[in-house]
């Protein structure tokens, strides 16, 4: 039987397969999991994975030793991926030539930080309406109303990045930051299969494309040769849904940053989708409490035909995590964003590479009407969605303040993931606090009945919808 090219899982695996068989090593490894109570049983955790990862991460971040099971699950991961039938990580450390690259020079006319939110784009200082905006909605978190309080203090008249390096896996990614980036005037390169639309700014790309997936030797090449002169920025932004390319492609982005030491990379940045399980703050969980005790009277309709469900979140009080997880985007999904990206970024905060430390951004990205949403239940479901406080966002909004919030990790040394803590722990805790989740995280209700019952809403606003091809 002939192994297929390019990084894979290994032989026989599915991502359920390979989630639920990680999960269950950990829990039969730590004592401290007992509580995450991961069924033996393949086809009961395919069933139920949502639940089963969320009450996993739950034990997980109330254990004493939470950080030493991110590095197992990261270990197990990495032990996974195989390219060409050799074990990815050794495969990276085999040498490549740097790929051929051209360079694109134009001036860049400027950035003046705005977000467009709500009909309206505010531009400099009037960011901080919007930011309170969110805020009193309950659709960002104090540390990341915070975070972006600080870009607005600093960069409202105007955000300068020249002399700023930045390699970006996924630059055309729909949600890429790479536009804003090469806007501010920072020199950016280019990674994707995909060629840039335009030309603006210091851009320098490969002559044929990158490939993460077949090619990961030569991806992690040309990080390598682009910061011959000093250590880069690295964004990890590439997606590709179906047949388990997200978790593939997401585990070899977090394999090539492992591979390199900090001599390249002087930061890694990505994005964390709210339908992980993610680590409530205490002003979500107040928010959650208060909507438990007082629902609207259609809402306690709904709960008592158990068209929505509770809880809305899993774990000790003093450590509650969100019930986010949607069976319809399946358990490699999940995958891909609990192991590939929650748990290497908490690895990475704490450990750096090589011993030594480095920045890190990685905070939760809104809910956002992207291309890989498109699916009718989501479609209707979005019309729904206020009648719960949940905000859809458009892609130009996400771009905008998730790329802000990440150059706030990066330029700000007091950052959650750019300063020294006190702990292991509180690395862990403060590397979590920034979200951008438009109200998924301060819900009484598990994420997924509250998206099926807004579809229901929804439905009543636009029927149409339904008809619509995906």
């Amino acid at each position: 039987m002939t192994t297929p090219a390019g990084v894979q899982l290994g032989t026989g695996e599915t991502g359920s397969s390979f989630l639920h068989r990680v999960l269950l090593d950990a829990a039969s490894r730590f004592p401290s999991l007992a509580d995450a109570k991961v069924p033996a049983d393949a086809k009961t955790f395919k069933d139920d994975f949502g639940d089963i990862v969320t009450r996993f991460e739950a034990a997980r971040v109330c254990a004493p030793n939470r950080v030493e099971v991110a590095r197992h699950l990261l270990h197990l991961t990495n032990a996974a991926m195989l390219f060409d039938g050799v074990p990815l990580m050794a495969a990276l450390e085999e040498p490549v030539a740097a790929p051929e690259t051209q360079t694109h020079q134009s001036s860049p006319a400027g950035y003046v930080p705005e977000v467009p939110l709500d009909g309206r784009t505010y531009r400099g200082r009037e960011i901080q309406v919007a930011l309170d905006l969110l805020r009193d909605a309950h659709h960002l978190t104090h540390a990341a109303h915070r975070g972006l309080s600080w870009v607005v203090e600093h960069c409202a008249n105007g955000l300068d990045l020249r002399g700023q390096r930045f390699a970006i896996i996924g630059a055309a990614a729909e949600l890429s930051p790479a536009p804003l980036l090469l806007a501010a005037g920072a020199t950016v390169r280019w990674l994707d299969v995909k060629p840039p639309s335009t030309f603006s700014g210091h851009l320098v790309t490969t002559l044929g494309g990158d490939d993460v997936l077949q090619q990961p030797r030569a991806v992690a090449a040309a990080l390598k040769d682009f910061a011959k002169d000093g250590p880069v920025h690295v964004g990890l932004f590439a997606y590709a849904p179906g047949a388990g390319r997200e978790l593939r492609l997401a585990a070899a982005m977090d394999a090539i940053v492992h591979s390199l030491g900090t001599n390249v990379v002087k930061s890694v940045s990505l994005y964390i989708s709210p339908t992980s399980p993610g680590e409530l703050q205490a002003e979500d969980l107040d928010v959650s409490s208060m909507r438990e005790a007082s629902p609207a009277w259609w809402q306690r309709g709904f709960a008592g035909v158990r068209a929505l469900k509770g809880p809305g979140s899993y774990g000790a009080p003093q450590a509650r995590v969100a019930r986010g997880a949607i069976s319809l985007q399946g358990a490699a999904y999940q995958a891909a964003q609990y192991l590939t990206k929650l748990i290497s970024s908490e690895v990475l905060a704490v450990d750096g590479l090589g011993g030594k430390p480095l920045t890190l951004s990685a905070n939760v990205a809104g809910i956002t009407e992207t291309k890989s949403l498109s699916h009718p239940l989501f479609q209707i479901a979005f019309q729904g969605a206020p009648a719960f406080g949940v905000r859809i966002f458009k892609p130009e909004t996400t771009r905008a303040l998730s790329g802000l919030l990440m150059l706030h990790d990066l330029l700000n040394p007091e950052a959650p993931g750019a300063k020294k803590h006190e702990s292991e722990l509180h690395t862990a805790r403060s590397l979590r606090s920034q979200q951008i989740h438009g109200g998924a995280y301060a819900l009484p209700w598990q994420f997924e009945s509250a998206v099926r019952t807004a579809a229901v809403v929804g439905l009543g606003k636009r029927p149409d919808l339904l008809l619509r091809r995906r």
